[in-house]
C-alpha cells in the first residue's frame, strides 16, 4: 500500500511539472502577444505633458501635440520635445521583434504584478541601442519597464503605465525615463548588459547628466489617418537648420 501511494504521488508530481512546463512561454510567444495588442494601431494623435527634472537643466512643464504613425514616425508640435528619449516615447513591438533576438531571463513581481523579464540583443550591428531589457505585463501584454545602456557612462530606465483607449487599444498613459550615470571603474555589468567598449562618435558630444523626465499622454485620437506631410515638414525644417 505504501509503495502504491508513493507511485501515485510521483505520477501527480510529474503531471503537475509537465503542466507547469507547458505554461512557460518562450520569448517569441511573449513578444508576439505584445505585438498583437498594438497591431491594430496604425497612427494616433495625443496631447503630451512633460516634466523635466534634470541635472544642470531647468525647463518648465512642456505641453505639445504628438503625432505617431507606423512603423516609427514621430512628430511633436513643440521643438522642446526633441530632448525626449526616442527609445521609449513610443514602442512599436513589431519593430522590436524584427530588430532584436529575445530570450526570457526570468520573472519578477513588481508592485504585486508578475512580469516576464526579456533580454533583447540587436540582430544587426547598426541597430542602436544594441541591447535592451524588457519587463512584460502578461495581464494586458504591455511593456511595463525597459532598461538600456544607450552609450558609455549612461544607464537609461523607463517605466510605463497603460490605459485602454477607445475600448480597444492599450496605449501608454504615463512614461518616466530615468537617467543614471554608470561608474566608469565598476567591475559589475549594469543591467546584465555589456557596456560598449567606447562611446560612438555622436555620443562623445553628449553631456552625461542624471535626472528624470515624466511624460503624460492625454486625449488620444487613434487611427485618424495622419498624412505623411506632418512628418516630412519636420524633416525639412531640421535640414534647414
Amino acid at each position: 500500500m505504501r509503495l502504491w501511494r508513493i507511485a501515485v504521488g510521483f505520477v501527480l508530481v510529474l503531471a503537475i511539472s509537465v503542466q507547469c512546463a507547458a505554461q512557460v512561454l518562450k520569448a517569441p510567444e511573449i513578444m508576439k502577444n505584445v505585438e498583437r495588442g498594438f497591431e491594430k494601431v496604425q497612427d494616433f494623435v495625443a496631447t503630451i505633458e512633460a516634466s523635466v527634472d534634470m541635472e544642470r537643466v531647468r525647463i518648465p512643464k512642456i505641453t505639445a501635440t504628438m503625432y505617431f504613425k507606423k512603423p516609427d514616425k514621430v512628430h511633436f508640435s513643440s521643438s522642446s520635445f526633441a530632448m525626449l528619449p526616442r527609445e521609449g516615447i513610443v514602442l512599436n513591438p513589431s519593430l522590436l521583434r524584427e530588430r532584436y533576438e529575445a530570450k526570457v531571463s526570468g520573472e519578477e513581481v513588481v508592485d504585486g504584478r508578475k512580469l516576464y523579464r526579456l533580454a533583447l540583443t540587436a540582430k544587426e550591428a547598426k541597430v542602436r541601442p544594441s541591447q535592451l531589457l524588457l519587463w512584460i505585463d502578461p495581464s494586458v501584454w504591455t511593456i511595463a519597464r525597459m532598461e538600456t545602456v544607450p552609450y558609455q557612462g549612461r544607464v537609461l530606465r523607463f517605466s510605463f503605465t497603460h490605459a485602454l483607449q477607445a475600448g480597444s487599444f492599450w496605449l501608454p498613459e504615463t512614461m518616466k525615463a530615468t537617467y543614471d550615470v554608470a561608474a566608469a571603474d565598476s567591475s559589475v555589468k549594469r543591467l546584465d548588459l555589456d557596456m560598449p567598449a567606447s562611446p560612438q562618435p555622436d555620443d562623445v558630444r553628449r553631456p552625461t547628466r542624471s535626472g528624470s523626465i515624466t511624460v503624460k499622454y492625454l486625449d488620444y485620437k487613434v487611427n485618424v489617418g495622419i498624412s505623411d506631410d506632418v512628418f516630412e515638414k519636420r524633416d525639412e525644417a531640421s535640414k534647414t537648420k
